[in-house]
């Protein structure tokens, strides 16, 4: 029987490996696109919208008594309107659950007022009322009973007659000193962009005329002190277009149908497709510079650069009175914080364990069980924060004016590692350093995903984390590759010795 010649595989081999090169060549090519439509939109974007900031991000000072120095607005009340001579100097705080019976009074005084409480109109009726009598309303940051107000000034249809207020509650000065209580009030201008800033009277004895002055003093100083209400009032963005082009161009690299279907929902559906972009396009990031041979610091300045470019595109589209006034948000912050370091730990876990889960395996698990539980309740305006980190925060915050988010600082050096090793880290611990290290593209996107935060402070911020974060990564490299060194000369003399012995 005569015998079955075998085709020699060797030229399929060849032909699959051609076309997985030039597959890569084409996604590298895609790559250089999206970096140069990322920076275009950043040179034409940065300077627009930090003039922006600029016309925007200061603010008047209500107090609800006079205080020495001090240029501000008088808080009166409902109750109090007969006795106030000066209502052009004035803001009215108006709680719709007592006073909504006299809002019709109120609108015709024509001056700014503070809505807190819920009255019986409907949400669109209210919202109607505003608008027919062209009222400049606020609503309270982190306001208790502030849901319904919040409703109402979304269903405007003037939504740049809105401001935002930052203060601290009566029941909330006991927690605070004057300079903890200072930082928190500038932090609100120079991180939020706050429009007005309302001291109300505490019930303790805490000095409310020095905490009135020293912050005002700083704003003045610092040239963030307005004595006029002023809130963002701007149309939607020109830089949409720039925006979606490199948010498709990046996914492009990725996949053709996954970049169509998110540019689409990114331009028309911005609710689902924001979120949708910041999770993909930080998949894409990953994917294509991680597949890149390069040293270290160009491998962390090429990561640094497509996460601000990310983080731009988001955040040019977010441009409008109902996201700078704080109406609209970007939705989806957790699941854009978790999707790919998740990600990164399940696939590379599930490579490096074992047929049969060791005790080592299990200590993985509750570990990044642990780290990741943390890093969720630390994530967002209501997060976890321990004190002393609390402190660290305020002094960083005084000493730099804006501080490195702690999480990128621990991250450059886990990304740095995993450059070093081109991204093929063996071991147990290979899937949390690879889930740590991709924070550093998730933290740089969010940072731009808070459409109020003024965009110079987003770029030092993250300026911040690169420097202080490549410095922390050359020394953790350098430490490896000492300790490498110095296993490879005992490996060596080991060697020698065992060869001295046979002879």
């Amino acid at each position: 029987m005569a015998e079955v010649p075998v085709r020699p595989r060797k030229p399929q081999r060849r032909r699959r490996n051609e076309k997985q090169k030039s597959a890569l060549r084409l996604g590298n090519g895609i790559v250089v696109v999206a970096f140069i439509s990322g920076l275009l939109l950043s040179l034409f974007y940065i300077p627009w919208r930090v003039s922006l900031d600029f016309n925007y991000n200061d603010a008047v000072v209500i107090t609800e008594k006079a205080v020495d120095a001090v240029r501000s607005k008088q808080l009166i009340y409902v109750e109090d309107l007969e006795n106030v001579s000066n209502l052009e100097s004035s803001v009215i705080l108006v709680d719709l659950r007592d006073d909504w019976h006299r809002l019709e009074e109120i609108l015709a005084l024509q001056i700014p007022m503070i809505l807190t409480g819920v009255s019986p109109y409907t949400v669109s009726e209210l919202a109607s009322i505003l608008d027919n009598h062209f009222a400049y309303t606020g609503y309270m940051e982190f306001d208790e009973r502030g849901h319904y107000v919040l409703d109402v000034l979304r269903a405007r249809e003037n939504k740049s007659l809105v401001f935002r207020v930052h203060n601290l509650k009566k029941k909330e000065y006991p927690n605070y000193d004057v300079d903890k209580a200072v930082t928190r009030y500038l932090r609100a201008v120079r991180e939020r962009s706050i429009d007005a800033l309302l001291f109300l009277t505490p019930d303790n004895d805490f000095d409310y005329d020095e905490l009135v002055s020293q912050v005002y003093g700083v704003l003045d100083g610092m040239g963030l002190a307005s004595t006029e209400l002023v809130s963002p009032r701007t149309g939607s963005s020109r830089f949409a277009l720039l925006a979606s082009l490199f948010v498709f161009v990046l996914l492009l690299s990725v996949s053709p149908l996954l970049a169509a279907v998110v540019t689409a929902l990114f331009v028309l559906f911005p609710t689902v497709g924001l979120p949708a972009a910041a999770v993909f396009g930080e998949f894409a990031i990953y994917r294509r510079v991680s597949s890149l041979k390069t040293g270290v610091i160009k491998g962390l300045l090429l990561f640094f650069s497509f996460s601000i470019f990310l983080g731009i595109a988001i955040n040019a589209s977010m441009v409008g009175a109902s996201y700078q006034n704080g109406l609209e948000l970007f939705r989806g912050v957790k699941i854009s914080l978790v999707a790919l370091p998740f990600w990164l730990f399940v696939t590379g876990f599930g490579r490096s364990v074992s047929k049969k889960v060791s005790r080592g395996d299990i200590l993985v698990v509750l570990l990044a069980g642990l780290v990741a539980v943390y890093y969720i309740l630390r994530s967002g305006n209501f997060s976890f924060v321990l004190d002393v980190e609390r402190t660290m925060r305020d002094y960083l915050d005084n000493v730099l004016i804006v501080r490195p988010r702690f999480k990128e600082l621990l991250a450059y050096p886990l990304l740095a590692v995993m450059i070093h090793f081109s991204f093929d880290l063996k071991g147990k611990l290979g899937p949390i350093i690879a889930a740590g290290g991709s924070l550093v593209t998730v933290s740089i996107v969010n940072t731009f995903c808070h459409a109020t935060v003024p965009l110079w402070t987003g770029l030092l911020r993250s300026a911040y984390g690169l420097i202080f974060g490549t410095v922390l990564s050359l020394l953790i490299i350098a430490i490896i590759k000492k300790y490498n060194r110095s296993r490879d000369i005992a490996n060596n003399l080991l060697n020698v010795s065992d060869e001295d012995k046979s002879n």
